[in-house]
């Protein structure tokens, strides 16, 4: 491979050496010096997440009274609920759930709330558990601090086992067990696991309790092994980290995906055009797959999607999978609709954190259109849904902004607020509307709020972006949310010919040159930008992460770019999209 000039790239001594030791290409070995991997060992177990790497389920240290009540329950054949959420990280671990009791031939059903009934547990709850004769209701992906519901659930003769990873360590309801890595005490090492996460582990428990000094039994272990694939799909849907253990499961998870005999996953698989080609990685489940699951609850009912992931033929599955796409394409009208009324709500406002309001907005995309504000405006962006005197709403915050510990300062002027640094939901009444958004930007700073530009972690010249180069990266993932896709700098390039602005999704393409080496460019959503990258003159500098472009008509390898640095005013041109995975 022909390398670049030492004048182009900046060279860690170590990096030859790491190289040739694993036999990977000097770009890889300097991403993974500049992430902290200089022991060789180490590096190779990186590249090579294992399953058994991941901590026993039993440090939870009340995994073992959930697996006792559990298997009781089992065995006296009393009917078991899960108490499933609305999003993918809930649906997925309520599959994960009713597939496992299934193998075990328990009598289980499960429960979905609406989103008019709000998050987590409430008065449709008891009403479920009543009845379907339940004696047992096991959440998921919700249940920490519902506090008053689990109290009437329990005293109506249903023990409730939680497992979650949202919630405070006050007000933690009155549960038979909880189940959450988050909670102080808990015990689990890594406190990052996703709802299907958490729900994984208890089935790993389980398993191993069904088994032979918990050796699993051939039976369990090739269940685990499909059932990782729901593990993804709630992972990277609910944005958690991709590191630690999340990262293993996800990797592992992507893999039972392609290899998948479940008629719904084939059938997922199949409307989101991933067909058999090649397995998915995280970017499709984050922009393909999730937005079909999430369709059913933001215009329908989540319960479309748990009936196409426990389908039990092909030809049903596909039924179910067309529903699921005719929700997508309403989501995507009704999102493109409430998009442009956000933005004119926008226009002018210059709030650290955008709280945007309006009467009749649907609620099933409020998320999403926070999101895509975010994305255009770079600021943290709140929508709220009147219905009368009473709004819900939903926020976004780019990463490094804790957008949940913002509201917390402002509790006061709410009805209740929960979820995560970047994604939170929140109700309030109408009145308390202009006191709760100026209390909020009163909490921090145009510069704390603001999507940060992306910093390139190494350097790399264009004459070693090679396909096969360029293909070992992959080996760093799966990429999203806290393990992002490497991203380098490349150093006195040129722009030749105009920037274009690609129509279907608002990209600028154009073209760059270094060392006589010309390549494809994209900025994401950068449209705006145009205008700027067109009057740029001399030598810029790129942060950008390299792809495989199967579709590209100059060649297999394009840049993504995240930001543009131009010599002649220091300018920073980062691109609306930066943050995507």
């Amino acid at each position: 491979m022909q390398r670049p000039p030492d004048s182009i790239v900046r060279r860690d001594p170590r990096e030859g050496a790491l190289a040739r030791t694993l036999g990977i290409p000097d770009l890889m070995a300097r991403v993974l010096l500049a992430r902290g991997m200089d022991d060789p060992e180490k590096a190779r177990q990186h590249l090579r997440p294992e399953l058994d790497t991941l901590s026993d389920p039993f440090r939870f240290v009340h995994m073992e009274r959930a697996v006792a009540r559990i298997r009781d329950a089992v065995a006296r054949r009393e009917p078991i609920l899960i108490h499933g959420d609305y999003d993918v990280d809930g649906v997925s671990g309520t599959v994960l759930l009713l597939h496992f009791f299934a193998l075990l031939d328990a009598e289980v059903k499960a429960h979905i709330p609406e989103r008019k009934d709000g998050y987590s547990f409430s008065a449709a709850s008891l009403a479920a558990v009543q009845q379907t004769g339940s004696r047992l209701c096991i959440s998921v992906d919700n249940g920490t601090n519902a506090g008053e519901w689990i109290r009437r659930i329990q005293e109506a003769g249903c023990d409730v086992i939680v497992t979650d990873h949202h919630g405070t360590s006050e007000d933690v309801a009155p549960a038979h067990t909880i189940l959450n890595p988050r909670l102080p005490g808990a015990g689990y090492p890594d406190t990052d696991l996703a709802g299907v996460g958490v729900a994984f582990r208890l089935v790993t428990a389980l398993a191993q309790s069904f088994s032979r000094g918990r050796l699993l039994s051939t039976e369990f272990r090739d269940f685990l092994l499909d059932a990782v694939g729901y593990v993804a799909l709630g992972t990277v849907a609910d944005m958690a980290p991709l590191r630690g253990e999340n990262r293993v499961l996800v990797h592992h998870g992507l893999r039972a995906l392609a290899v998948s005999s479940n008629p719904g996953i084939r059938a997922l698989l199949d409307a989101a055009n991933l067909g058999s080609h090649r397995t998915p990685d995280a970017e499709d489940v984050a922009f393909r797959l999730a937005p079909l699951i999430n369709a059913a609850g933001r215009m329908g009912n989540a319960r479309d999607a748990v009936r196409l992931l426990t389908a039990r033929s092909y030809a049903e599955a596909q039924e179910l999978a067309r529903q699921l796409e005719t929700h997508n394409q309403e989501r995507r009208r009704v999102e493109r609709q409430l998009v442009e009324v956000a933005l004119a709500e926008a226009r002018g406002n210059d709030d650290p954190i955008l709280v945007l309001a309006g009467d009749g907005w649907h609620p099933g995309v409020l998320g999403i259109v926070a999101a895509r504000v975010l994305d255009l405006l770079g600021r943290p962006t709140i929508l709220i849904s009147f219905d009368g005197e009473q709004g819900r709403g939903s926020g976004r915050a780019c990463a490094g902004f804790d957008l949940r510990a913002a509201l917390g300062q402002c509790a006061s002027s709410l009805r209740a607020y929960g979820g995560h640094a970047a994604a939170v939901g929140l109700e309030i009444e109408r009145g308390r509307l202009d006191e709760f958004r100026r209390r909020l930007n009163q909490t921090t700073s145009h510069d704390a709020a603001r999507t940060p530009a992306p910093g390139a972690e190494v350097e790399a010249g264009f004459a070693e972006l090679d396909p096969r180069a360029v293909r070992k990266l992959d080996a760093l993932g799966p990429f999203g949310v806290g393990n992002r896709r490497p991203l380098f700098v490349a150093r006195d390039t040129r722009l030749v010919g105009s920037p274009q602005v690609d129509g279907r999704n608002q990209d600028l393409r154009f073209r760059l040159t270094q060392s006589g080496i010309l390549l494809p460019a994209r900025l994401r959503a950068g449209s705006l930008r145009f205008e700027e990258l067109r009057r740029a003159d001399g030598a810029l500098d790129v942060v950008f992460s390299p792809r495989l472009a199967q579709w590209a008509e100059e060649g297999p390898v394009e840049l993504v770019v995240q930001a543009v640095h131009t010599h002649g005013n220091g300018a920073i041109v980062p691109g609306p999209g930066a943050k995507r995975p």
